[in-house]
């Protein structure tokens, strides 16, 4: 519930700078009276809307950083590391990426908007569960938003504007050392196994299943597709019918095969790097 506020206030607070941005800027140009006014009643309304939003956003991400710093195992539980890392980037995105000057709206503090503070929010959550292999293997995995260049700016700024202390600055560059190197493993990784075939991948989210359960609607999914799915929805996804994760059931065969064919993939690619690197040996002597 925690991280759906997150995620839902944040993407309203920001939709709402990004239009008091626009506003701005129109009202500066040649407009008639009555566009004028349009505008500012429009102004006027999303305001509103925005202060109430960042006041909320303030209040989660303060619940945000307490939490994940108290209860490191439950933010990171399968079901719901993936969409919290994804959550985290996407913002990263916007609060340092170029899309970050879309929010600069004449006096922020007036909607409770503090962007510096926020980014310094985001930092201290990737850094409460840092520690977490889990947590850095999917902010890694994150194809769309996880950008190093995001994570090297935000050092900038963490180091220039946001003062922090030494070994915080230390902590931060160590961590975001250890993505873009999880980064790098796993598209190695993914080079390794090659294409995979389609009853081994999970078919709502297109990645290779690890945990396949049956579900009562004779669907396989990944165990934990279907209970991020639940947290938000108790229903089949196929289906729409009332289900719970008692009503699943582990595929144990086809988890047996991908463990397999996983296996002897990855064993192939070991053996290619070997015979290369043994030609390249026998070439030099």
């Amino acid at each position: 519930m925690l991280l759906n506020d997150t995620t839902y206030t944040l993407d309203e607070a920001l939709r709402k700078l990004y239009q008091i941005h626009d506003y701005q800027k129109e009202l500066k140009g040649d407009l008639t009276p009555e566009e004028r006014e349009k505008i500012l009643t429009d102004l006027e309304r999303d305001e509103g809307h925005c202060k109430s939003w960042m006041q909320q956003v303030n209040e989660t991400m303060a619940m945000m950083k307490l939490f994940t710093a108290a209860l490191r195992d439950a933010f990171t539980m399968p079901e719901i590391v993936v969409r919290l890392a994804d959550m985290l980037d996407y913002n990263m995105e916007v609060l340092v990426g170029p899309r970050r000057a879309n929010l600069k709206v004449e006096d922020p503090k007036k909607y409770f908007f503090d962007a510096k503070a926020l980014l310094s929010d985001f930092i201290d959550i990737y850094l409460n569960l840092g520690s977490k292999p889990a947590f850095v293997e999917a902010v890694a995995a994150d194809g769309r938003c996880y950008k190093p260049e995001n994570f090297a700016k935000a050092s900038q700024i963490l180091s220039a504007n946001l003062h922090a202390a030494p070994e915080t600055a230390a902590a931060w560059d160590a961590l975001r050392t250890r993505f873009a190197e999880e980064k790098v493993r796993l598209d190695q990784a993914e080079l390794d196994l090659g294409d995979i075939p389609e009853e081994f991948e999970d078919p709502l989210m297109g990645d290779l299943m690890t945990d396949p359960v049956i579900l009562p609607s004779s669907n396989i999914v990944d165990r934990s597709t279907i209970v991020q799915q639940l947290l938000s929805n108790p229903r089949d996804p196929f289906t729409r019918s009332p289900m719970t994760i008692d009503d699943v059931v582990p595929a144990d065969e086809l988890r047996e095969r991908i463990m397999v064919w996983k296996a002897e993939r990855t064993e192939q690619a070991r053996a290619k790097v070997a015979q290369s690197t043994e030609a390249m040996d026998t070439t030099e002597d």
